[in-house]
């Protein structure tokens, strides 16, 4: 890592002070209150949904329920495709393992169901618990209960929110010192569209790789990437030798440089491989260190 005058400022006047400054000053959340629920997409993936919801809600307490979803299904076969999700599963093809064998069930939609698909189904539906639930009116009312089972499904998209509200917030960031100084920057940006705009080549790991962002000050092409780790786990270890790696490559190109913006108390967890990170490249700053001016000072001063 490189030290500069703004480390300086803060009273930093080693590598293992600078390192202990970021690890101390780890925020704790990014979190808006829109992080835990996504509603629109909630109440928009249930209403594209609510008619076939409210024809299969006649099934509700009924005695012949594989003969009442049968009737269904053979006259308003658009239900069929609505079933997988009354389970918790996206997927319109659900495999079940069963003393050995793979059992494919497809609820694929179709205008016409033939009677074999149609058993299939009504046996899914069975075996799987649902046609019980419903018959002894466990569930009242099925738009209800989606409401309640995408709000499940949701929560598997807050980790991916929480990318993006720490892009969001480190934007905020970039775009005021590029105002300031006049800078160009690019957001999700490709090896393609760099060339495209700044006609410089930058090598990377992935071909498919997007960077968070990058910023020409005119003199120099600086390549952010930013994350945030709430939690721990192993997956940190990788991370951190990811953005190392990266960073070895970027820095063959005269007048790249890498920056990693990173943060969160995960790291609490994973000090020894962010520390050897640390070590290895020029610059790891965090949101603290990014208010504190650093960010700023790297851009302008061609760092």
């Amino acid at each position: 890592m490189k030290l500069i005058d703004k480390y300086k400022e803060l009273n930093i006047l080693s590598e293992d002070h600078s390192f202990q400054y970021l690890i101390n000053n780890m925020i704790d959340t990014i979190h808006s209150y829109d992080f835990f629920v996504a509603w629109n997409k909630v109440l928009k993936n249930v209403s594209d949904i609510e008619v076939s919801l409210n024809i299969l809600n006649t099934l509700i307490g009924k005695d012949d329920i594989k003969g009442k979803l049968k009737e269904l299904i053979n006259k308003y076969p658009e239900i069929v495709s609505v079933i997988p999700i009354l389970i918790a599963v996206r997927e319109k093809t659900i495999v079940i393992s069963e003393l050995g064998k793979n059992i494919e069930y497809s609820f694929i939609p179709s205008k016409k169901y033939t009677e074999k698909e149609i058993d299939d189904i009504v046996l899914f539906c069975d075996k799987c618990g649902l046609l019980k639930i419903l018959q002894d009116k466990n569930i009242k009312n099925l738009v209800d209960y989606c409401v309640g089972v995408e709000v499940g499904l949701d929560t598997n998209a807050r980790k991916n929110r929480s990318g993006t509200a720490m892009e969001n917030l480190a934007e905020i960031y970039v775009k005021n010192i590029c105002n300031k100084y006049k800078y160009r920057y690019l957001t999700q940006a490709t090896v393609s569209k760099i060339k495209d705009t700044f006609n410089q080549i930058i090598p990377t790991d992935k071909s498919d790789r997007a960077f968070d962002f990058v910023i020409n000050t005119g003199s120099k092409i600086y390549i952010l990437e930013v994350n945030y780790y709430s939690g721990g786990g192993s997956k940190l270890k990788s991370v951190a030798g990811e953005f190392k790696s990266l960073y070895n490559l970027i820095k063959t190109q005269k007048n790249v440089e890498f920056i990693w913006v990173t943060d969160g108390k995960g790291w609490d967890t994973a000090k020894q491989p962010l520390l050897e990170t640390f070590n290895a490249i020029n610059y790891i700053i965090n949101i603290k260190l990014i208010e504190n001016g650093l960010l700023e000072e790297i851009l302008t001063k061609g760092l």
